[in-house]
């Protein structure tokens, strides 16, 4: 009998610490359990996203490959709005950029730049819009606009990066031995990778000057 009162005693204290606290541990494995499949579902939302933008991306390059045109021009808009984020989007970006300045139209170009250079963050993708934004306003005329530019890209001591832009910037600019200078880092720089270099010899043989200057501004 005192087995019998010592577990009915047990199984009171059972249901009272139940009553007590079962809700709450209850309450806490329905978040647990929300948190979970909701993360999950997260995860596969995020993946089903990504899987198609770069479906759309596919697509996108499937068009370009064929030039300039309206319709790749919407497909690229299409995935700049809807999948601003990604690098799909950058990468888009700089493709109908290229596809403008193929089709003359160079204020497009630029704005497809600057759009890249706005949301790009610190990517690399940000020092190509710079470099070829660069080139567009040498193009356009407007040197010191592109050195000024240029000079936004890679981090302090790189001044190697994208050498040859730097080199044509600086010879609009009549600054000859720095031009020379950044010609002698980008033929370097081509020549270890195994590239031609002719024509930045023929650039820097252009200017006529005989000695390297100190590095440029």
């Amino acid at each position: 009998m005192e087995d019998y009162t010592s577990e009915r005693e047990q199984i009171d204290e059972i249901k009272k610490w139940w009553n007590a606290n079962g809700k709450a541990i209850f309450f806490g494995l329905l978040v647990g359990l929300g948190a979970l499949f909701g993360y999950r579902y997260w995860d596969s939302a995020q993946n089903a996203r990504a899987e198609s933008a770069s479906l759309n991306y596919q697509q996108f390059l499937t068009l370009a490959a064929a030039g300039p045109s309206d319709d790749v021009n919407k497909v690229g808009q299409t995935i700049i709005d809807g999948d601003g984020n990604t690098v799909y989007a950058r990468l888009t970006a700089l493709l109908l950029a290229r596809l403008a300045v193929d089709d003359n139209k160079l204020a497009d170009a630029k704005h497809h730049l600057q759009w890249v250079i706005e949301h790009g963050g610190d990517s690399e993708l940000v020092a190509v819009a710079r470099s070829r934004l660069a080139q567009i306003l040498l193009t356009e005329g407007q040197a010191e606009a592109a050195w000024t530019e240029i000079k936004k890209v890679g981090k302090q001591g790189e001044r190697e990066l994208f050498a040859e832009t730097r080199g044509d910037i600086l010879a609009a600019l009549g600054k000859g031995a720095e031009a020379h200078a950044m010609y002698t880092l980008a033929i370097a720089d081509v020549e270890g990778a195994g590239g031609t270099v002719e024509l930045l010899e023929m650039k820097r043989d252009a200017l006529g000057v005989q000695t390297h200057a100190a590095a440029a501004p």
